[in-house]
């Protein structure tokens, strides 16, 4: 059956499946790229000097105060998880950070977590492991991945929840959202409106006959979920009820023609997308219609947010976390489909 048929896109009920051995295998390897993309940060520089992201997150890490840290404080998630893993770390690790080890291995769990939902969405839908499996190596060679989400940043875990979010709903199941929404309201303030955005509009691409209001439902349990738990993460943090929509209040919006030249003209922003997006686009047939839906407008609210918000250059990490698991199997699928023309040396006659 050819890659992307119809009966292949609409039979989310009769998954391919991996088997457990294999899929511990496709994990760890998915985990063992992520530490070795991200081991730069052990030993060849230090994210700290890159920005006040990385200098809150290793405070947070470390349990040490942290100055200047607003929103990023608020992020719970992955200085959470890299807490165990720092303090086993202390004094074991020779000259590595061990607060650095603790941020790398917690973002590698969530990197090769969403690697492997990725090749689960893709191997269900193409019907094609390899395919699969070169679209998430695809992804995680692009350059957000290392410089960003393996950098000291939380962008993987906000990455990894949204494409549970997606196979979560391609395989009709929609109770376990608001699970899904505790977890991304303190991973990353922005999976609240992205997640919400992204489930509505797929929501409202599935045809008529696969919908229910019970559908809605938990899709509004999860917007509620994410929102609680923001301001849950709020007041741990400051002791004080704040809102999700204060966040706004720290952006510094300048005039639409001023930030998206900002965003245009700075390099990082076109980094990762200089080869996803033009490769990407031209297979997006083969994948299901909601998916794609979902990932563009969700992805362009993403990118209107940045512009107001007057992120430049940074406007890259919330629109690859969003586009990245569908543009990167739909690249794989136009590599491994396409027709490629060989020469032939010409027949010599004896």
């Amino acid at each position: 059956m050819p890659i992307g048929s119809e009966n292949e896109l609409n039979s989310p009920s009769a998954p391919a499946r991996l088997g457990v051995l294999r899929s511990a295998v496709f994990w760890l390897l998915f985990f063992s790229f992520s530490l070795t993309l991200g081991y730069p940060t052990l030993s060849r520089y230090d994210p700290r000097k890159l920005g006040r992201d990385q200098t809150a997150y290793y405070s947070m890490t470390a349990g040490q105060p942290v100055v200047d840290g607003v929103p990023f404080c608020y992020r719970l998630l992955v200085p959470s998880v890299a807490k165990p893993f720092y303090w086993l770390a202390r004094g074991r690790v020779g000259t590595w950070d061990p607060v650095w080890f603790g941020m790398l291995i917690s973002n590698s769990l969530f990197c090769a977590t969403f690697s492997f939902l990725m090749l689960l969405m893709g191997y269900r839908i193409l019907r094609d492991l390899p395919v699969a499996f070169l679209g998430c190596t695809l992804v995680l060679l692009d350059y957000a991945v290392a410089d960003l989400w393996l950098s000291g940043y939380v962008d993987a875990s906000e990455a990894c929840l949204l494409m549970a979010v997606a196979l979560l709903m391609y395989s009709d199941k929609w109770w376990p959202l608001p699970l899904i929404g505790l977890i991304g309201g303190i991973a990353k303030q922005s999976f609240l409106p992205f997640a919400t955005v992204f489930a509505i509009v797929w929501w409202l691409a599935t045809p008529r006959s696969r919908r229910s209001s019970t559908q809605l439902l938990w899709i509004a349990a999860l917007a509620c979920a994410a929102f609680a738990s923001i301001v849950l993460a709020y007041w741990l943090v400051e002791d004080k009820l704040m809102m999700p929509w204060s966040m706004a209040t720290w952006w510094t919006f300048g005039g639409i023609l001023r930030d998206l030249l900002r965003i245009f003209s700075d390099h990082r922003f076109l980094y990762p997308f200089f080869w996803l997006l033009p490769l990407g686009f031209w297979r997006l047939n083969r994948f299901p219609r909601p998916w794609v839906m979902a990932t563009v407008i969700t992805g362009l609210f993403a990118f209107g947010v940045a512009v107001y918000a007057n992120l430049g250059g940074s406007a890259d990490r919330p629109i690859f976390n969003v586009i990245a698991p569908l543009f990167g199997l739909s690249t794989a699928c136009l590599i491994g489909t396409v027709s490629w023309r060989r020469n032939r040396p010409p027949s010599q006659s004896v």
